[in-house]
């Protein structure tokens, strides 16, 4: 089961930040949940990595989307299940972890339904084997 989720924001205090505007961010919020002052797009490392946030220019809160957070833990190797979306031809494409392959015992020819979610999407696996009987 694949569930891909909707952005909510979250907020993480004491990170550096080294640039002020990011025009790549949309912004999200508009004002500090702590001192309600207003916030910019801003530029900050996190663990050596570049991440994107609003800050608030009053008391250094920082404030992340969840999209950045994933892209985070994936350049961090905090999450070990996730995978990009690829390319072969025309089509879009994605690997699966081997791990979820031997859990789930996919092999080739095997169905993935998909069912639209409130919240994403859930891929459904259907074997050959049972289509075929």
């Amino acid at each position: 089961m694949l569930v891909l989720c909707r952005v909510r924001e979250y907020h993480i205090d004491s990170y550096k930040t080294y640039k002020k505007e990011s025009s790549k961010m949309k912004k999200f919020m508009k004002t500090c949940y702590k001192c309600g002052s207003e916030v910019n797009s801003a530029k900050c490392i996190k663990e050596g990595i570049g991440l994107s946030c609003m800050r608030c220019p009053k008391c250094h809160e920082e404030y992340f989307t969840s999209s950045e957070l994933i892209r985070f833990d994936i350049k961090t190797g905090k999450r070990k299940l996730i995978r990009k979306f690829g390319t072969v031809g025309d089509s879009v494409v994605m690997r699966f972890p081997s791990q979820i392959l031997n859990e789930f015992k996919i092999k080739p020819g095997d169905y993935g339904v998909f069912e639209k979610r409130p919240d994403g999407i859930l891929i459904r696996l259907v074997h050959a084997k049972e289509i075929e009987s």
